[in-house]
C-alpha cells in the first residue's frame, strides 16, 4: 500500500472549500503513523483538516522544516488537538529569525516552550520513523551558487545583526512504494544543494517526487534560469510538485522544460 502525501496548507487553494493562507502544511499517511509536516500559519489548518478528512488528533508525529511563523503559527493548538507527541525540529528551530523593513526588524520565529514539548533534535541523516527520515545540510556543505539568504532576513549576534543561514532547515526523505520522495518546506539551504545531500545521502539521484517550497519566487529570470538548468541536469525527478515559496515564474520556467510539474496547491494529494 502506498504511502498518501495530502496538502493541507498552502498559499493557494485547488478547491471552493478550502482555504488558502501565506503557509504550508502537509500530511503524511505512511499505513503505520500519520506525520504533519508543519502547521501553516494561522487557521487554515483547523478549517482544512476535517474538509479534508483529516482527524489531527490522529496526529502520531510533528515535523518542523524550520522556525518561521508561517510553518510553525499553529503549533500549540495542534498540540491541544493531538496531545503530546514528538516534535521533530533542528537544534536552532527556536532562533530569533527577523525580517528587517523600513529601519525595524520583526520577529518572524515561532515560540516554542521546550520544557512543555517532547521536542526531538535533527541534524544530519535523522530517522523519524519506518521508511522516513528528516535531513539538514550542513553550512559547510552548502554550495553558495545555489545558496543566496536574503539580506533583509536577519538574525541578532554578539556583532550586531547578521543575514539569516538557516541552520534550521530541514527537509523530509520518504521511500515508499514508488521509491525515494523529497518533502520540502522552504529550502532555504538551497534547492540544489538538498537535493544533493539527499542523493549522497540514500545513493541515488532518482527521486519519484519533490514537493514543497523552493525558494525561488523572488529570485531574477536568470537565477531561475540556472536552477532549474541544475535541477533538470543533475536529478532524475518522475514528479515535481512546487508550492508555497517557489513562485509561479518559477514553477512555469520549470514546466517549460519538463512536462511532469504539477503547481502544488491546498486539497492536493499524491500517492508515493
Amino acid at each position: 500500500m502506498p504511502m498518501q502525501l495530502a496538502i493541507l496548507v498552502d498559499n493557494y487553494a485547488g478547491r471552493q472549500d478550502l482555504k488558502a493562507e501565506h503557509g504550508l502544511s502537509f500530511w503524511l499517511e505512511t499505513g503505520k503513523e500519520n506525520i504533519l509536516f508543519d502547521t501553516g500559519q494561522a487557521g487554515a489548518i483547523m478549517y482544512n483538516a476535517p474538509r479534508m478528512g483529516i482527524d489531527l488528533k490522529k496526529t502520531d508525529i510533528l515535523v518542523l522544516s524550520h522556525g518561521h511563523y508561517d510553518h510553525t503559527g499553529m503549533l500549540g493548538q495542534v498540540l491541544i488537538e493531538a496531545g503530546n507527541i514528538p516534535v521533530w525540529a533542528h537544534p536552532q528551530v527556536d532562533c530569533s529569525h527577523r525580517r528587517h523593513k523600513n529601519g525595524t526588524r520583526y520577529f518572524i520565529g515561532c515560540h516554542i516552550n521546550r520544557e512543555s514539548l517532547d521536542l526531538r533534535e535533527v541534524e544530519g541523516k535523522t530517522e523519524i520513523t519506518d521508511n522516513v527520515w528528516a535531513i539538514s545540510v550542513p553550512l559547510e556543505k552548502r554550495d553558495p551558487k545555489f545558496f543566496t539568504p536574503p539580506p533583509h532576513l536577519q538574525l541578532p549576534s554578539k556583532e550586531g545583526w547578521i543575514t539569516d543561514t538557516f541552520e534550521d532547515d530541514i527537509s523530509l526523505v520518504v521511500e515508499g512504494e514508488e521509491g525515494l520522495s523529497v518533502i520540502l518546506g522552504c529550502a532555504h539551504a538551497g534547492i540544489v544543494n538538498i537535493l544533493e545531500e539527499a542523493a549522497s545521502l540514500f545513493g541515488t539521484r532518482d527521486f519519484y517526487s519533490v514537493t514543497g517550497g523552493m525558494h525561488i519566487g523572488e529570485k531574477s529570470r536568470d537565477y531561475v534560469s540556472t536552477i532549474v538548468d541544475e535541477l533538470l541536469t543533475r536529478f532524475n525527478v518522475k514528479k515535481w510538485i512546487p508550492c508555497h515559496c517557489t513562485g509561479f515564474p518559477a514553477a512555469a520556467e520549470l514546466y517549460s522544460r519538463e512536462q511532469n510539474v504539477v503547481f502544488g496547491r491546498t486539497g492536493m494529494s499524491l500517492s508515493i
